[in-house]
């Protein structure tokens, strides 16, 4: 843990043109993992989270994304809710859609709905403004126009 992030630190980092990945529920896994106390746990997620919110302020792109693999925390729920502590709701939005369609070179067809986009979509069980877990209730991901999930059907 490094601490607070200072606006010349993020400055630094945005200027190397890089982004942040946050993966927020590692931090809880590998508390537990090296017996860490609570206090400790909770004091290195509030700097995890204000590394977040500092780098967000200073306009640094932030992705969605997880440690699956390395840890088995499949259910994305628990990353949402720590993720709202630093983020609201339109920016974990555009963490998953606008961000990384732009990061990765694809926003002239991808992230985000508009006419002659790629028409992939996600259809999520409730609403993201009144509950940020919402993001990992998927009922419906579609692809180039085309369902390839259907939670009503598995």
């Amino acid at each position: 843990m490094t601490g607070p992030w200072s606006a010349e630190l993020t400055a630094r980092i945005r200027a190397h043109h890089m982004a942040l990945v946050p993966t927020l529920t590692l931090f809880e896994v590998e508390a537990k993992r090296s017996g860490e106390s609570d206090e400790d746990a909770h004091r290195d997620m509030d700097a995890a989270v204000q590394q977040v919110q500092a780098f967000s302020r200073a306009g640094g792109q932030v992705l969605f994304g997880t440690d699956v693999g390395y840890m088995d925390a499949y259910d994305t729920t628990e990353e949402y809710r720590l993720l709202s502590r630093a983020l609201d709701w339109r920016q974990i939005l555009a963490a998953l859609t606008v961000a990384p369609s732009m990061r990765f070179g694809f926003a002239a067809h991808k992230g985000r709905i508009a006419s002659g986009m790629d028409a992939d979509l996600v259809v999520l069980e409730g609403d993201p403004a009144k509950d940020v877990t919402a993001f990992a209730k998927v009922l419906m991901t579609i692809r180039g126009g085309q369902p390839i999930f259907d939670a009503q059907s598995h």
